[in-house]
C-alpha cells in the first residue's frame, strides 16, 4: 500500500463551529490545513482540507442541516474515524490537552495493536492507534 499516493477518499465533517474544529484538529492531532475556502456567510467555512501527516485527507465545513444524504444520529452523521499513528499514547495526551475528552485511554487490543479514542468538542469520535490495515 502506497500511503504517499493522492487520497481518493475524503471524509467530510460538518461542524457548527468549523473554524474552532479546524483549530482543534490541527492542535489535537497535528493535521495540516492545506486549503481553506470561506463560506457564503462571515465566519463560515465552505471547505477546509486537512492533511494527515501519515497519509490521507479529511474536509471540514460549516454544518448545513438541509444537505441531503447527511442523516444525523445524535446531531452528527454516523461516522467513525481512525487515524494510524506510531505513538497513540502521545497523540492521546496531545488531544486531551487540546480539549478532547477521553472515550478510551490508550490500551493494547487483543489484535496486537494499541488504540485510543477521544471525543472532539462537538461530539465526533476520533479513534487512533497502531493498526495500519491487513
Amino acid at each position: 500500500m502506497d500511503i504517499t499516493a493522492k487520497p481518493n477518499l475524503w471524509p467530510s465533517l460538518g461542524y457548527q463551529d468549523a473554524t474552532a474544529a479546524v483549530h482543534f484538529l490541527t492542535q489535537a492531532f497535528g493535521f495540516h490545513d492545506v486549503a481553506h475556502h470561506a463560506g457564503a456567510e462571515p465566519g463560515q467555512i465552505n471547505q477546509a482540507v486537512l492533511r494527515w501527516h501519515d497519509g490521507g485527507l479529511i474536509t471540514v465545513h460549516s454544518a448545513e442541516p438541509d444537505v441531503a444524504g447527511f442523516a444525523s444520529v445524535g446531531g452528527h452523521p454516523p461516522i467513525g474515524i481512525y487515524l494510524y499513528t506510531k505513538d497513540p499514547d502521545a497523540l492521546f495526551r496531545r488531544a486531551i490537552e487540546a480539549g478532547g475528552q477521553s472515550a478510551g485511554a490508550p490500551a493494547d487490543s487483543p489484535h496486537g495493536t494499541r488504540d485510543a479514542t477521544i471525543i472532539d468538542p462537538e461530539g465526533f469520535p476520533w479513534s487512533f492507534g497502531t493498526y495500519q490495515g491487513d
